[in-house]
This record gives C-alpha cells, structure tokens and sequence, in this order.
C-alpha cells in the first residue's frame, strides 16, 4: 500500500486533485469521495475488525481501558474501548474495539449498556474480562458495575488528584502560580515583548525558546511553565529592569525550585504508567517510592514541607484501596522484577500468597490436567539488581527496597513444601529478583516451562496496564479526524475512520 493508503480518509482527493489528475491522466478516472465514504472505507473496516474479532475472541482473558471524549465543536461524543492481552509467547498485544458514537446523556446505565454491546460484537465472554482500566468519574464506575466488569481508576487520573490537593493547598503555591502565569501572559499577548526576549536570550546566551503557558487542569502544564520561568530567570531579570513586569523574590524563586524538586518524580510516574507497555504491576511499587520521596525530611521552607505532608495524606487516602486489591497485588507478586519486594506489611505479603496459592488451585482444577512435577532450577546465574549510575529519581529508591529485603528475609523456608502449587511459588519467591530495568515479558517466556501455572497467571494479571491512557490516545486521531473541515462526516465513518488509523498497522495494512 501507499503511503495515502495508510492514512486512509485523510486523503480523500479533492477538486484541486481531481483538475491535476485530470490534465495528467485523463483517462483515469479518480471514485468519487461517496465510493470512499459508503464502499472503500466500510469493505475496509469490516474487513479489520473480523481480523481484530478473530484475534480477540480467541484470548481466555483480556484486560480493557476505555474513556469518553466529546468536543462540541464539531458536536461528537465517542466511548472508546480497547483490549489489552498477552500471548503465549508473552508478546503484549492490544486493539481498539470502539470508537462508538454516544447518541445520548453519558449515564452510567447508557455507557454500561454501550460496553456490553460492544464486547457482543467481538463474541468476547464475560469469563474472558479480566479488568477494566477508567477514570474516577461516577458514570464510568457506574458503567462497569452496569456491565458487571470488575474495575479499577486510571492511576494517572488519581496522581493528578494528588498533586491538585497538594498545590491547592497552599496560599504561597497559588501566590507564586498566579505571578507566574501573568509573566508568561504578557509575553504571549505582545510581539514586542517577544522580540526583546528573543534579544535579550542571544545576548545572555540563555536558550532560545519561548515561556510555557500552563493550563490549570493539568498540573504537568504547570510544571512545564515554572522549569521555563526558572531556565529564563536570568533575562526575565534583565527585561524587569527595562519594562513592567510581575516580580517574583528570592525566598518564591527558590520556592519554585522546590515545587518543581517535589513533581518532577511523579511527571516521572506519570510518564511510565502511560507507556502501552506499562503492566498495572508497577503500581504499587511507585506508591512506595514515592510515599519515601514525600516523606523524607528536606531542608525546605514550612510551605513546601507541608505541601509534601498534604501530598502524602492525599496519596495514602486515594489509594487506600490498592492494597486489597488483588488483581493489583497479585499483578506486583507475579512481576519478577517486584515480588513481594514492595508489601509493606508482612501481612499484605501473607495475603498475597495465599491469594496467588487459590488462583493456582483453580488453574489446576479448571485445566483438569495431571499433577506436573516442578523441574529443579537451572544453574544460571543470578540475575541481581543493577547497581550502575542512575538517572531516575523515582527508581533510585527500589535498590534500596531490595537491599534491605535481601537483609530481612529468609526464603528457604518457602522451598519446603509438599504440595505442588506451594512448591511452585515457594521456588518463584526465591529465586533471584529481576533487574527493575529488564522485560518481565521476555523472562516469564523464558520460564513458562518451569513455572507454568504461575506462567498462565502472569498472562492475565501482567495484562492490565497501569492506566487508561492507551483508550485515551485514541481521541487524539478521532480530533484530527472530526475536525471543522469534515464537520458533515458522519460519526459512524468518523469511528471507522479512528479504528482503521490504530488497527490497520497491526495487519502491515493488509486488509
């Protein structure tokens, strides 16, 4: 296929196309943009999804993320459902479902009875529905529980919750936001004022680039906008002493330098479990790196140190709920990089087993299948945790973590068990912890043979991502899609259109 092909419905000829074409080649004859809309794109998009259903519908369990977007610009609202599974060769795979156009008030009955619709038209059985990623909104709890999908928030979404407690909190921090934000509006509302800028970075030989404008309902905006002011602190001086402009002192300057020390681990966070690829089972060990970060003692001024304590509470708060929540914990145990390394109690750890132990026990007893004998470990080399310089605030932390669990804890205790699901995890649990650095995918493909219950366990827990950002993403194609100059498309093509732009490259485009 060409490359107007791949980004089928974008190139769509138009008059000026057809008045070249039709001087260059007149002999041929350009199908009209009705054929594109009512025969070309639907054979296509039929076509991917019986693939897509073909795939999916074969997966004993399936982890999902879906989110609502609407823009009343072009007066479209979608519910978006993607599946996310792992295949036995432990390759993480994952396919947009729906784009599906919302026709009416977004209840949580409406959206409920929308998921289940949707998950009928792949033949996806409920037994196949392993969870459901989405965000804090009453309508989509509601959802999940209309369509009897187990589910849990997005932990990007609660991160923010976190963030907005901690810097709403503080007079000072508002204080210091609103100053900032007249900075960097004077120089967005006046050419003039760019240009001395401009002039005075080239003199001052400070990077050339323009302040960031935040945006007050994400707090990764805001911190972008303060690292711009502090990279520009020296010319925003210099410009201060030539024109008006708002002051910020000494004690605010290092008070910004404070705030940004204090966000830059959770704009770390953030990033990580936004990844495709990111398993659900970092969770809790973030939570516990930064519950470290938040509360150790820094030289910092009283508005900052409790901006930090807010923080933690906030964090504990929205996040009580992990702990007992198996499909997290037992997602963080069966991750050879974490284990049990991160329960922060020895009785989150006991429940832990136990809980992975009666999942083993219903794998054996659904598979029906003679008792195996667990094959004595390899003679490889223990993999340990990589000691090497790193860049990572977040993740500096977990060496730490390991070394004083290799301290505390005694394994050989585990390995001396009769039963073959005990031996199993006994023999999992102590076997040497992987590099935090490593693919879990490829060492649980690597060890499927000798762990194979744990092995079909892994799929499904290590299969939920860690947020709903995969179904979120989606909406930025459906933007470009469903922009002003296709406002007569219709939302049935405008999702065909969004499914074609994700699914068609996992065929190479074949269709």
């Amino acid at each position: 296929m060409n490359q107007n092909q791949k980004q089928i419905g974008k190139h769509i000829p138009s008059a000026n196309v057809r008045r070249i074409m039709a001087k260059a080649e007149p002999r041929y004859k350009i199908p009209s943009s009705k054929y594109f809309a009512t025969t070309l794109i639907p054979e296509i998009h039929t076509s991917i999804k019986n693939k897509v259903r073909g795939m999916v519908s074969s997966q004993t369990s399936m982890s999902f993320t879906s989110d609502a977007w609407s823009d009343p610009s072009v007066g479209v609202a979608l519910l978006s459902l993607t599946a996310h599974w792992i295949t036995v060769d432990f390759q993480r795979k994952q396919a947009i479902l729906a784009a599906s156009p919302l026709e009416e008030s977004h209840t949580g009955d409406y959206l409920g009875g929308m998921l289940i619709q949707i998950l009928g038209e792949y033949n996806i059985e409920k037994s196949a529905v392993h969870v459901l990623l989405r965000d804090s909104g009453a309508n989509m709890i509601k959802a999940a529980r209309v369509a009897d999908i187990d589910s849990i928030g997005c932990f990007a979404h609660t991160l923010q919750l976190v963030i907005n407690d901690g810097i709403m909190s503080q007079r000072a921090v508002k204080d210091i936001l609103a100053i900032s934000r007249s900075i960097v509006g004077k120089f967005r509302h006046s050419i003039l004022a760019q240009q001395r800028l401009s002039d005075l970075q080239e003199s001052l030989g400070a990077p050339n680039k323009k302040l960031v404008q935040d945006v007050q309902t994400r707090w990764n905006a805001t911190l972008a906008m303060l690292r711009s002011l502090v990279e520009q602190k020296q010319v925003l001086g210099a410009y201060g002493t030539e024109h008006e402009l708002p002051n910020l002192n000494a004690n605010q300057w290092t008070l910004i330098s404070n705030i940004i020390d204090t966000l830059a681990p959770f704009e770390e966070a953030t990033k990580e479990v936004s990844d495709s690829q990111t398993s659900i089972s970092v969770v809790l060990p973030m939570l516990s790196m930064l519950r470290r970060l938040l509360d150790r003692q820094h030289t910092m001024s009283e508005g900052i140190q409790t901006m930090r304590k807010d923080m933690l509470t906030s964090l504990n708060k929205h996040f009580a709920y992990t702990k007992d929540n198996r499909k997290i914990v037992l997602a963080t145990l069966l991750d050879p990089r974490f284990k049990n390394l991160v329960f922060e109690d020895a009785e989150l750890a006991a429940n832990a087993k136990e809980w992975l132990k009666e999942e083993c026990i219903i794998i054996v007893s659904t598979e029906r299948s003679k008792e195996r004998v667990v094959e004595p470990p390899s003679k490889k080399p223990r993999v340990e945790m990589d000691q090497g310089p790193s860049t990572s605030r977040l993740w500096d932390l977990f060496s730490d973590v390991v070394n004083e669990t290799a301290q505390q804890t005694d394994f050989s205790t585990l390995s001396n068990v009769d039963d073959t699901v005990d031996a199993m995890i006994g023999l999992y649990l102590s076997s040497a912890v992987l590099s935090r650095t490593e693919n879990p995918y490829v060492w649980w493909n690597d060890n499927k043979s000798r762990f194979p219950y744990l092995a079909t366990l892994a799929r499904t827990y290590l299969s939920a991502p860690a947020s709903s950002v995969p179904s979120e993403q989606i909406f930025s194609g459906a933007g470009q899609i469903f922009s002003d100059r296709r406002g007569s498309l219709k939302a049935k093509t405008g999702e065909m259109l969004v499914l074609l732009k994700y699914n068609l490259p996992q065929f190479s485009f074949n269709y």
